[in-house]
C-alpha cells in the first residue's frame, strides 16, 4: 500500500515538473543558438555600446539564476537520496575547518565547552581548531603576540585553560605584562618568546583563584619565573617571580615575609603631604587591574636582595615596581652605567615644566620615551647611561659634553630645564 502511494506521488510530481523542464530546455536551445550566431559575427564596429552593456548585464543575471537553480536541484537530489537510503549520517567532522573556526571564534568559552560536551565527534572537531586558530588569535588580541606563547605540548584541557586566561582581560588585557617582558628582554634578563607550560598554568588551580587577584598579578605569576636575575659572573640571584601566600598575600622574588607587596597602600606617605583639596596622583590615576603597590625590598651591592625601611617606596603600578627592580639590578649588580650628577630643580622654574611632568598621569610616557616608571620619592633628577664617555673630554665637564648621544635624547624630554641638568646652568 505504501509503495503504491509513493508511486502515485512520484507520478504527480513528474507531471508538475516535466512541462517546466521541457520549456526550459527549449528556451535554452534557442539561447544557445543565438549565442553561437553572435560569436560568429564581426560585431566589434557595429554593435552599440549600450547594447553590449545590456547583453552583459543580462548574461550576469541569468548566470546567477542558473547557479541558484543548480544549487537547489543538487540540494533536492542529495536530500532525497539521504531520506531514501539513510546510507550515511552526517557528523560535525564533515564540516570544513574554515566555517567551524568562524563558529568557534564567535562563541564564548562557555558555549565551546557545551559544544564539546554534546558528543565525542564534536570534541574531536573542536580540539585542533582551538589549538591552531582560536588560541593564537586570543594571544594577538590580548596584546602579547610575539611576547608570550603557550607550550605546544599542552593537553587539550590545558589549551582551554590557556585560552580562558588570555581572553579574560579582553582586548589588550595583557598589555602591562607585554611591556614588562619587553623591558626584561631589553635589560638582558630573558629572550622573547616566553613559553608558558603546563606547570605555570597550575599556578591558578581554578578560575576563582585567578580572578581573586588584580589581573596583572595573576598574569605575571605565569611568566615571572622566566625572568632570572643573573650577574656577569653567572651567579644567580633569584627570579622576578610572584608568590601567593595565605590565599591573596603576594610576595616577590623570595617567598619570605619581608618580600611582601602591599596593594593599594595609604597615600600620601607620612611626611609627604598633598594639598587638602587635591588627590594623590597615584590614587587619582589608579588602575584596579594594575594597582599602586608598596614594598620594602631592594638590591644592595655586596649584599643582595634585602629589606629596608619601615614604609618603603610606593610605585604607581605593580608593573612599574617590577620594572624598577629590573633596572636597579641592571645598574647596580650588572653595571656598565654612568650616572649624571644629581640635580635638585624647583618644580616651578623655567615655566613650570617639571611641575607639569609630575602632575600628569604617572602612566604616560614622556616624549621620545618607550616606557615609564613612577614612584613616590624625593624630588631629584639624574640620568643613567651606558654610553661610553667621549674621548678627550675632562671628567668634570658638563654631562652633555661627556655623553653627547644620551644628552641629545634627554634634552627633548627635559625641555626648558635641560640646560640646568645637562649643561650645568644655574636654575
Amino acid at each position: 500500500m505504501a509503495a503504491s502511494v509513493a508511486a502515485q506521488m512520484s507520478a504527480v510530481i513528474r507531471a508538475q515538473l516535466l512541462p517546466r523542464v521541457e520549456g526550459y530546455r527549449l528556451k535554452q536551445a534557442q539561447v544557445n543558438s543565438c549565442i553561437d550566431q553572435l560569436l560568429q559575427m564581426d560585431t566589434a564596429a557595429s554593435m552599440a555600446p549600450l547594447m553590449v552593456a545590456k547583453v552583459s548585464r543580462q548574461f550576469a543575471a541569468v548566470s546567477n539564476l542558473l547557479a541558484e537553480l543548480a544549487e537547489t536541484i543538487n540540494s533536492t537530489i542529495a536530500l532525497t537520496r539521504h531520506r531514501r537510503t539513510q546510507a550515511r549520517r552526517w557528523h560535525l567532522t564533515d564540516i570544513p575547518a574554515e566555517p567551524m573556526s568562524v563558529i568557534l571564534e564567535l562563541s564564548d568559552l562557555t558555549t565551546i565547552g557545551r559544544f564539546k560536551s554534546t558528543a565525542r565527534h564534536f570534541t574531536n572537531a573542536v580540539r585542533p581548531i582551538v589549538r591552531r586558530l582560536r588560541l593564537p588569535k586570543a594571544i594577538e588580541r590580548a596584546g602579547v603576540s610575539g611576547v608570550v606563547q603557550f607550550d605546544d605540548q599542552l593537553s587539550h584541557g590545558e589549551v582551554m585553560k590557556a585560552m580562558w586566561v588570555v581572553e579574560e582581560g579582553g582586548e589588550g588585557g595583557w598589555g602591562e605584562v607585554a611591556d614588562t617582558l619587553r623591558v626584561a628582554e631589553h635589560s638582558g634578563y630573558c629572550q622573547l618568546l616566553v613559553i608558558v607550560g603546563a606547570g605555570a598554568l597550575q599556578t591558578h588551580a581554578t578560575k576563582a583563584d585567578f580572578l581573586a587577584l588584580p589581573r596583572f598579578f595573576a598574569q605575571w605569576m605565569l611568566v615571572g619565573r622566566r625572568v632570572p636575575f643573573r650577574r656577569p659572573t653567572g651567579q644567580h640571584d633569584g627570579t622576578l617571580e610572584l608568590f601567593r601566600h595565605n590565599n591573596n598575600e603576594i610576595r616577590a622574588i623570595r617567598n619570605e615575609p619581608n618580600f611582601t607587596i602591599t596593594l593599594n597602600p595609604p597615600l600620601p606617605l607620612p611626611g609627604r603631604p598633598v594639598h587638602p583639596f587635591s588627590q594623590h596622583p597615584f590614587t587619582h590615576h589608579a588602575k584596579p587591574h594594575d594597582p599602586p603597590v608598596r614594598c620594602r625590598f631592594c638590591w644592595q651591592p655586596g649584599v643582595g636582595w634585602i629589606s629596608i625601611g619601615v614604609y618603603g617606596a610606593v610605585d604607581a603600578l605593580a608593573s612599574s615596581m617590577l620594572k624598577r627592580r629590573m633596572l636597579q639590578y641592571r645598574f647596580e649588580a650588572v653595571g656598565g652605567f654612568t650616572d649624571s650628577p644629581t640635580v635638585v630643580v624647583d618644580r616651578g622654574v623655567r615655566g613650570g615644566h617639571l611641575d607639569r611632568i609630575i602632575t600628569r598621569s604617572p602612566h604616560t610616557a614622556l616624549d621620545e620615551c618607550s616606557d615609564v616608571t613612577a614612584f613616590e620619592g624625593a624630588m631629584r633628577i639624574f640620568i643613567a647611561t651606558s654610553e661610553v664617555r667621549a674621548a678627550g673630554v675632562p671628567h668634570d665637564a658638563p654631562f652633555a659634553q661627556r655623553f653627547p648621544l644620551t644628552a641629545a635624547k634627554a634634552r627633548r624630554v627635559l625641555g626648558p630645564i635641560a640646560a640646568i641638568v645637562l649643561d650645568g646652568q644655574a636654575p
